[in-house]
C-alpha cells in the first residue's frame, strides 16, 4: 500500500509540474512588461520579515540541536535565494549592479551556508556524525 501511495504522490507532483509549465508559458505570453504594484512595500517587507523569522527559528533549532534545524535552515536558504532573485530582477536600471553584488556576495552565499547546515543536520540526525556546533556543519 505504501508503494502505491508513493507512486500516486509522484504522479500528482508530475501533473502539478506540467500544469505549472503551462501556466508559466501563459504568464510569459500575457503579463504586461510594466506593472505598478499597489502593495510593493508590503511585499518586500513581508519577505524580509519572513527571512528574519526563519533566521531566528534556525538559530533556535541550532542552539537546541533540534532536528527541526533541517527544515528551518532549508526554508531560510530558500527565502534568501528568492530574495536575491527578486532583488536583481526587479531592480531599477541604476540599481542592478548593487542588487547583483548583494545577491552574489551576501544572499547566495548565506543561502548556500543554510543548505550546508541543513545537510550537516541530516547527517547528525541519521547518526552519521555528531556536531559540536553549527560551524561544524559548514565544514562538511
Amino acid at each position: 500500500m505504501v508503494g502505491r501511495r508513493h507512486r500516486l504522490f509522484s504522479l500528482l507532483l508530475l501533473a502539478a509540474a506540467i500544469v505549472e509549465m503551462a501556466w508559466t508559458a501563459y504568464l510569459g505570453w500575457r503579463l504586461p512588461r510594466h506593472y505598478v504594484a499597489n502593495h510593493w512595500r508590503l511585499a518586500w517587507v513581508g519577505l524580509d520579515v519572513a527571512e528574519i523569522v526563519m533566521l531566528v527559528t534556525t538559530a533556535w533549532a541550532a542552539w537546541r540541536r533540534h532536528a527541526r534545524l533541517i527544515l528551518f535552515a532549508t526554508i531560510t536558504g530558500t527565502l534568501l535565494v528568492v530574495d536575491a532573485w527578486f532583488d536583481v530582477t526587479t531592480a531599477r536600471h541604476g540599481d542592478v549592479l548593487q542588487s547583483a553584488l548583494l545577491a552574489v556576495f551576501v544572499e547566495i552565499p548565506a543561502a548556500m551556508a543554510m543548505f550546508v547546515v541543513a545537510r550537516g543536520a541530516i547527517h547528525e540526525v541519521r547518526g552519521e556524525r555528531t556536531l559540536s556546533s553549527p560551524r561544524d556543519a559548514l565544514r562538511r
